[in-house]
């Protein structure tokens, strides 16, 4: 099949172009939003707009559907959206109220539309975020719901046995680029603490980090960031531990290497929309602890792993409105990620269990060729409402 994207980002790879048999064309610079959006924010100080509104004439007429990410589509051909929060994607206007927003209410119309074919939540907590939005707007509401879907992205297994225990180090892996906002400071810290504690000997435990320190803004922090001591600390505390190795990033390759000889991985998040580590390390039979926000808790479902539970909002998301806050939910992340580690050495059998249950999630619930059938029949309704319109 021929699909148009507008996009051949990380996105794109991990949710749309899953199969090679397709032939995705990439018409991102066919988008009148392409170049629009740079007027708006460069000289007009607006925001930028999702949406993907072709050149007149210069799609191909042979394309059998247009599948977007995080975008909506003007246009009079089929398209289909996949989608991490909400669809559509306004940023905010200061003083102007999220439902009051004329952008908003001016492309909920295009998803409302006969084009727009399906909109594909990738968690059930994004689907329910978008209930909610939707609640604000009950017409659109009534036209869109039956073309809303949660399908979680593919991911292919990369070992087929679980993770067996032998005496030794026990071996955590953190991946995050935004180390900060991924709770990377958090596990240094809990580390730390057990050490000074002495729960455990450099014979037993090892910690990789893989992030990029320099990367300190915590969108989950909003005006509330840590400050240059916190920073400091936490860099100390990494270059003196005798149990944490760092590295700022490593070739993929490299990474899932790393995974196939983890014990344990590690993503005490603070802000997630998916998760996608965590399905790369369950897929290599690395169980993993996670906080408990947005789809984490679906991805990583107790017996498969261990959850971090704190408060959400109705976005599953955690609240933080004062320095205060954000000092409670780090002391409460530290506090339960240490309990797990504590009860991870104590029980190293927990780790071969959760392997295996980790390993079948990923083969049921994420299988690609499942993934891809399923797309497959999205995409042939669109092919099938062209048809019917053909012969009106």
């Amino acid at each position: 099949m021929k699909i148009i994207i507008s996009g051949s980002g990380y996105p794109e790879k991990r949710n749309i172009m899953t199969q090679s048999h397709h032939n995705y064309v990439d018409c991102r610079k066919k988008n009148i939003y392409f170049y629009l959006n740079a007027i708006r924010s460069k000289l007009l100080h607006k925001n930028k707009q999702f949406i993907f509104h072709p050149l007149p004439g210069t799609l191909p007429n042979d394309a059998d559907v247009i599948h977007l990410f995080n975008e909506v589509a003007h246009t009079n051909r089929n398209w289909i959206a996949t989608f991490e929060t909400e669809i559509p994607r306004v940023l905010p206007v200061p003083g102007v109220a999220k439902t009051a927003n004329p952008e908003l209410h001016s492309q909920l119309q295009l998803i409302a539309r006969s084009e727009c074919l399906y909109l594909i939540a990738i968690s059930q907590a994004t689907l329910n975020i978008q209930l909610k939005l939707l609640e604000a707007f009950p017409a659109i509401k009534k036209a869109v719901a039956h073309k809303l879907i949660t399908l979680h992205p593919p991911q292919a297994l990369l070992c087929t046995k679980p993770r067996l225990m032998t005496p030794g180090k026990i071996h955590f892996t953190f991946i995050g680029s935004e180390f900060y906002r991924k709770g990377g400071a958090e596990v240094v810290l809990a580390i730390s603490q057990l050490t000074e504690e002495d729960v455990f000997t450099r014979s037993q435990i090892q910690v990789t980090l893989i992030g990029d320190l320099t990367l300190r803004h915590n969108i989950a922090h909003r005006q509330f960031q840590d400050d240059e001591a916190f920073y400091a600390r936490i860099e100390h505390l990494i270059k003196t531990s005798p149990h944490i190795q760092h590295f700022t990033a490593l070739p993929n390759p490299q990474v899932l290497a790393l995974l196939q000889v983890s014990h344990v991985g590690l993503l005490p998040s603070w802000q997630d929309t998916y998760g996608f580590s965590v399905l790369e390390m369950q897929a290599s039979g690395c169980p993993v602890i996670t906080t408990n926000v947005r789809a984490l808790p679906e991805i990583n479902p107790e017996g498969s792993g261990w959850l971090i539970h704190q408060p959400l909002n109705d976005e599953f998301e955690y609240v933080v409105d004062s320095d205060e806050k954000k000092k409670h939910i780090r002391q409460q992340i530290v506090q339960q990620l240490k309990t797990h580690i504590v009860d991870i050495l104590r029980n190293p059998g927990l780790i071969t269990q959760y392997s295996a249950q980790s390993l079948k999630r990923i083969a049921e619930q994420h299988d690609p060729e499942k993934f891809s059938e399923q797309l497959a029949r999205y995409y042939s309704s669109s092919k099938q409402t062209q048809y019917t319109a053909a012969f009106k």
